[in-house]
């Protein structure tokens, strides 16, 4: 059944990439972008893409190779965010547009940074996929996918030259075809600020962590007995900071909702905020800690490195700008005065 589908999906690709190499090398032949929907172009790119997509789907399934749980983590969370954004972002330019007809050119959000995010993070699905199932049938399609999503760009500039002349000229002079990959980057994490709830993150860094741990070991540097204590220590400790923030945020009577800091109606500057801007985060952290030292691998350290870098940049950056426009001296006065993750003394 894998190499059937597998036979079936390289023959539709191929079919659609020879097509489109008649494009460049005869003048008066059209394939892709398609004239318009209803034209034999359209239709048969639809069809082989179909044919293809669905022996994906079926490799998937039928030459999927089993891993581990690092794998299959990684695999998931590349996927999704690649194809999650690509579908949202062609959501944003258009489906019109997305198949070749000229319903405006877009140059904002996304298409700021690359003229072809799509293409780009789509890639970047197709790796997650391709790690998710570990077949080498599938990896070899996407591979060629991919190189389709590359060459791609260069069949559809010469049609939106013709279609929006020197509004593409001036646009494409300042806006890098594929995009930097900071600027990317940057992108994709200013659309997920607010959006992934901490718990989510604090279970994403922690399956690091374990699949560190199982994946690049050594000796344990502690014994058993040390790790013991270290790790219900963690565990208290982590417990009584979230307690003392429920209790400060039930003072104060404001939103503990992380995902909306704009419900926000007082400040929390009493009790361990006097400590911390941050205590929930800072208890995820020392939370994660202790599940380092139960696993008593020091690679297991990179998940909680994440875990920093991620919580930073989704949660708390996006909710002192929040804070900071709201509140504005008295927020600034508290920053001064708190450091975002702990002060020894008060």
């Amino acid at each position: 059944m894998s190499e059937i589908s597998f036979g079936i999906a390289l023959l539709a690709v191929m079919v659609i990439s020879a097509l489109s190499l008649v494009q460049v090398v005869k003048d008066d032949f059209e394939f892709w972008p398609p004239p318009n929907a209803m034209s034999w172009q359209h239709k048969a790119f639809r069809a082989f893409f179909r044919v293809f997509f669905v022996c994906l789907i079926v490799l998937s399934v039928t030459d999927f190779h089993p891993g581990s749980i690092g794998r299959y983590l990684l695999g998931a969370v590349l996927l999704a965010i690649g194809f999650g954004f690509a579908l949202h972002w062609t959501g944003f330019l258009g489906w019109k547009n997305a198949f070749g007809e000229a319903a405006g050119l877009k140059t904002m959000g996304p298409f700021a940074v690359s003229r072809n995010p799509i293409y780009v993070v789509s890639i970047l699905g197709m790796v997650g996929w391709a790690i998710l199932a570990g077949s080498w049938f599938l990896s070899t399609l996407l591979s060629i996918w991919a190189c389709l999503y590359i060459a791609a760009p260069f069949l559809e500039e010469l049609w939106m030259k013709e279609n929006y002349g020197e509004e593409f000229v001036s646009y494409a002079a300042e806006v890098p075809r594929f995009g930097s990959p900071a600027a990317l980057t940057g992108f994709i994490l200013s659309q997920l600020e607010l959006k992934v709830p901490p718990l989510i993150i604090v279970s994403v860094c922690a399956g690091v962590m374990y699949w560190c741990s199982r994946d690049i070991q050594h000796e344990t540097v502690l014994a058993t007995s040390i790790r013991a204590v270290l790790v219900v220590s963690a565990g208290v400790i982590a417990v009584l900071i979230l307690s003392a923030a429920l209790t400060a945020f039930r003072k104060h009577q404001t939103t503990m909702n992380p995902l909306d800091p704009r419900q926000t109606n007082s400040i929390a500057t009493l009790g361990i905020y006097g400590y911390t801007r941050n205590p929930m985060y800072l208890s995820m952290f020392i939370g994660l800690l202790g599940w380092g030292v139960f696993l008593g691998q020091l690679s297991a350290t990179l998940g909680l490195v994440l875990y920093v870098v991620a919580i930073t940049r989704l949660q708390i950056i996006p909710e002192e700008r929040i804070l900071a426009d709201k509140f504005r001296d008295q927020y600034m006065h508290y920053c001064e005065s708190t450091g975002r993750w702990i002060n020894l003394v008060r």
